[in-house]
């Protein structure tokens, strides 16, 4: 076996090892790819991601994020049709609207500010690069501070369809509803409102979404309908919440949380002096009520509340010696009608009013005479007139 010639009987070992170190250089040489790789991805994160860290921590400490009523002087560097720009101290460009620049107003912001004026201003909104400005008074109490069915004087800053936003004098504006901003139906609430308006609202709803407001007194929550009464346990004169659940002629019936509503008759309400109980009362109407009576499964309420919606009688304040003309609605007894009248120059719903008639007369009066009154008391807050006759006299027809 000494004879090169049979070499070829060991080439199996040899080949064996080539192999094996061809593995071990594989090996090898994968070891080092994976090694490159990750010198690659750390070079690259030390190169991009590092300087981005540092911009970002520099822009923080050279642009910080404003608070909402932090106070900014300044000066007006351009006085635009919507409002103004405002150049502040520590060297931001903010922008404060037209509605933002004062109480009143404002047809146009050269009114009240030329360029170069010094103002003092205070943050609205700082995000994203904008900066909002106001100079008007801002206001700083928390929604925990206000109570339902609080009565507020607020601005309204933005309109759209379904509502407005409504600025109380809270950290957050509060949300107006299109269905409490009037009593008849509304599709769109810029039919009604715009923004700048000033409005008289009422504290609706407080959660965690934020504040809800109205503008109708017939929405504010009177009282909270109690749950699981019984009416064998009602007493007379006690005080409770309803929420009307259907009007007739003779009545309106009010849930109170018992198992049956109860009826709040038309002589119940505003003593009585009611000439069409649908205006003034709609189903959904909260309302505050007295137990009249309980007999078996009738409850019997008296409303405690004004109605909202009733005409007002301030005007009649002035002309209680002055002779007004009335029309006869119904007789109440032998010597007490409802009269309707008319306040003088206005186009408001004419008030229906209590008529004491003590004369003796030869002719009766009857529903649509029209006689001649004077006022005798005049009560702004319940929204009741009482009249007396200036003389007896013939009644007057009412020409058809």
């Amino acid at each position: 076996f000494s004879n090169p010639t049979w070499n070829f009987l060991a080439m199996p070992k040899v080949w064996a090892s080539a192999f094996s170190a061809r593995r071990r250089f594989s090996r090898g040489l994968l070891l080092c790819q994976v090694l490159l790789v990750i010198l690659l991805a750390t070079w690259r994160f030390s190169a991009f991601a590092a300087p981005k860290v540092s911009e970002k921590v520099i822009q923080a400490k050279t642009d910080p994020v404003l608070q909402r009523g932090e106070v900014l002087p300044g000066k007006v560097k351009t006085v635009r049709d919507n409002g103004l720009v405002i150049q502040t101290k520590n060297g931001l460009d903010g922008f404060a609207h037209i509605s933002q620049l004062s109480e009143r107003f404002l047809g146009h912001p050269a009114e009240l500010f030329d360029e170069q004026d010094e103002v003092t201003a205070r943050v609205l909104r700082h995000e994203n690069g904008f900066l909002e400005l106001t100079l008007r008074e801002l206001g700083s109490k928390k929604l925990k501070d206000f109570k339902v069915n609080q009565e507020l004087n607020g601005t309204v800053t933005a309109v759209c369809g379904a509502g407005a936003n409504v600025e109380i004098g809270a950290e957050d504006t509060a949300f107006l509803h299109v269905s409490c901003i009037q009593d008849d139906f509304l599709m769109d609430a810029r039919e009604r409102l715009q923004k700048g308006d000033k409005v008289k609202v009422w504290v609706k709803k407080i959660d965690h979404k934020g504040m809800k407001v109205t503008m109708l007194e017939s929405q504010r929550e009177k009282k909270t309908i109690a749950k699981g009464l019984r009416l064998a346990r009602m007493e007379e004169g006690e005080m409770l919440g309803g929420e009307v659940t259907g009007v007739k002629a003779f009545g309106a019936f009010v849930n109170v949380g018992a198992e049956q509503d109860g009826l709040l008759q038309v002589r119940n309400i505003n003593e009585g002096l009611i000439k069409d109980l649908n205006k003034v009362l709609r189903k959904g109407d909260k309302l505050l009520v007295k137990v009249k009576s309980v007999s078996g499964k009738k409850l019997n309420l008296e409303l405690v509340d004004t109605l909202p919606r009733l005409p007002k009688v301030d005007g009649f304040l002035e002309l209680k010696d002055e002779p007004l003309d009335a029309t006869i609605l119904r007789q109440i007894s032998p010597s007490s009608f409802l009269v309707e009248v008319p306040l003088p120059g206005s186009t408001a719903d004419p008030v229906v009013a209590y008529l004491k008639d003590d004369w003796t007369m030869e002719e009766e009066l009857k529903e649509g005479d029209m006689i001649t009154v004077l006022v005798t008391s005049v009560d702004v807050q319940r929204r009741r007139l009482r009249v007396e006759r200036q003389a007896p006299e013939t009644p007057k027809k009412r020409r058809r």
